[in-house]
């Protein structure tokens, strides 16, 4: 839950706080309810459950990784909340403030907020703007979708987040039906993809995810294809037709001095 994250797709992950309520398909066999509620027993999933705010050791963290990256020359790119949802309504308002302060004193991260609740996340973003916008530049706000349905439910929310200058893009992990960007192109500036991993995951047609980096290169989006899952994701990898996809987006990013 720190240093050098196992995602792909980011240098380092930090968890303000644990525990988050199912919303949609592809909460169904969460990960994060598996690791922190049914093996170790630290939080309790689900609705009306409070939510349990990480030490105040782990909140030094992301100071050393600003410091590394302050002397390295290059942003690091920091997940927010891998073990729950950074705009979860349930959480207490004043965590959350916190996390943007914490955001605003480590000019040398790029903050990866990803969400399946944007409405409340779109709200906060705008009250963050008007506190520090700079700030605000640095922050890169996702949206899940594991097919179309919730793509075209959550999506739109990105256009408001895109005429704010801020950095989008879509999580389609687990990918569980085929997705069509068509519509958003433009207020998207990235996409990851990525199967469902372990005992009973669901199936990631190739089609599906052929389909997306062939929209992706047409339209100038940077695809991220993470893993084809499955019960040894090791095993499956990530190469789709005999390559790897890992593009990020450009460097259009604010970052604070280095």
């Amino acid at each position: 839950m720190g240093k050098n994250s196992a995602i792909e797709w980011c240098d380092h992950t930090f968890n303000p706080w644990l525990g988050c309520t199912k919303v949609s398909p592809g909460c169904s066999r969460c990960y994060a309810e598996h690791l922190m509620d049914t093996r170790l027993k630290r939080v309790i999933w689900g609705r009306g459950n409070p939510r349990q705010r990480t030490s105040v050791a782990n909140w030094k963290q992301p100071f050393a990784w600003d410091r590394e990256a302050a002397q390295a020359g290059a942003p690091a790119r920091i997940f927010c909340a891998s073990l729950a949802d950074a705009f979860d309504a349930e959480v207490p308002d004043e965590w959350r403030t916190d996390v943007f302060n914490l955001i605003r004193e480590t000019p040398h991260l790029l903050w990866l907020l990803l969400t399946k609740r944007p409405a409340y996340g779109v709200e906060q973003v705008a009250i963050w703007q008007q506190i520090d916008s700079q700030a605000c530049g640095r922050i890169w706000f996702g949206v899940s979708a594991e097919n179309q349905e919730w793509l075209n439910r959550r999506a739109d929310y990105l256009t408001d987040i895109r005429l704010a200058e801020i950095t989008t893009f879509v999580s389609a992990e687990p990918l569980l039906g085929p997705l069509e960007l068509a519509g958003w192109e433009e207020y998207i500036d990235w996409v990851i993809v990525g199967g469902e991993s372990g005992k009973g995951a669901r199936p990631m047609n190739p089609d599906w995810v052929r389909d997306i980096r062939d929209e992706c290169d047409r339209t100038g989006i940077p695809f991220f294809f993470k893993q084809w899952g499955g019960i040894n994701k090791k095993a499956a990898g990530n190469m789709l037709d005999g390559r790897q996809w890992l593009e990020f987006p450009g460097e259009k990013q604010r970052i604070g001095e280095l």
